[in-house]
C-alpha cells in the first residue's frame, strides 16, 4: 500500500479532498485546484465532491482550517509540559512549537501566511484561530509581567505583535531554507530556537537586572 492510500485509509470524503488538496498543493506546486482535479485524484465523479464542497474556495477553507486545528493541538500539547508558574517558559514553548509545525507542515504554512486568494485574517472562522493564539500570548506575557518578568510599564500588545513578527521571519526562514547560511554549524530548526530563546531572554532580562538592583 502506497503512503497515499496508507492516508486516506480511514477518511471520510470531506477528509480525502482535504489530503488530496495539500498533496496537489505540493506535487503540482498548485495553490488552487479545482475541485474536478482533485476529484480525478479521488477517483470520483466531482458531483460526489461538490455536494460537501459548492466550489474550490470553501474546500481551500477546509484545509486551512485543517492546518490551523493541528496548529493549535500542537501549540497547546507544547506548553502544557510546562510549568504553569513559568509564563516565559510557556510563551517560549508556544513559539518553538510554532516553528516546529512550520518546518513539518511546510504547504500548510504557506497556505496560512501567504496563500494569495486565501486572506487567514479576514475569513472569521479562520480568523478566531488566530485571535485565540494572540490572546494565549497576551496571557502569558501579561501573568509574566505580574512575576516580576517584564517591565511593569511593559507594553503588552505592542509585544504580542513584535513577537509573532519575530517568529513567523524565523519559520518563514525554516520553511525556505535560509536559517543554514546563518548558522550553519547547526540544524534549521535547531539555529532557529537558539534565536528565539535568545530573543525570549532579552525580553526578561531587564526585568530581571531591575528585581536584582532592587535586593542588592
Amino acid at each position: 500500500m502506497s503512503r497515499h492510500d496508507d492516508i486516506m485509509r480511514g477518511l471520510g470524503l470531506h477528509g480525502q479532498a482535504v489530503v488530496a488538496t495539500l498533496q496537489m498543493m505540493d506535487d503540482l506546486d498548485r495553490r488552487d485546484p479545482d475541485l474536478e482535479q482533485v476529484a480525478a485524484r479521488l477517483g470520483i465523479d466531482p458531483s460526489d465532491l461538490q455536494r460537501i464542497f459548492p466550489d474550490k474556495h470553501s474546500l481551500l477553507l477546509a484545509v486551512a482550517e485543517q492546518a490551523l486545528v493541528r496548529l493549535m493541538d500542537s501549540c497547546t500539547k507544547a506548553v502544557v509540559k510546562v510549568d504553569p508558574g513559568d509564563a516565559v517558559g510557556q510563551f517560549l514553548a508556544l513559539g518553538k512549537a510554532y516553528i516546529r509545525w512550520a518546518a513539518d507542515h511546510r504547504i500548510q504554512f504557506r497556505m496560512i501566511a501567504s496563500h494569495p486568494s486565501l486572506n487567514v485574517g479576514r475569513v472569521p472562522e479562520l480568523r478566531r484561530y488566530l485571535d485565540s493564539v494572540i490572546d494565549l500570548m497576551t496571557r502569558m506575557l501579561e501573568r509574566a509581567r505580574d512575576a516580576g518578568r517584564l517591565r511593569d510599564d511593559e507594553d503588552i500588545p505592542m509585544l504580542v505583535m513584535s513577537s509573532r513578527i519575530f517568529v513567523y521571519g524565523l519559520a518563514q526562514m525554516v520553511v525556505d531554507g535560509r536559517v543554514e547560511a546563518l548558522r550553519p554549524a547547526r540544524t534549521p530548526l535547531e539555529a532557529a530556537e537558539q534565536a528565539l530563546s535568545d530573543f525570549v531572554q532579552r525580553i526578561a532580562r531587564t526585568a530581571t537586572v531591575k528585581l536584582r538592583r532592587k535586593g542588592g
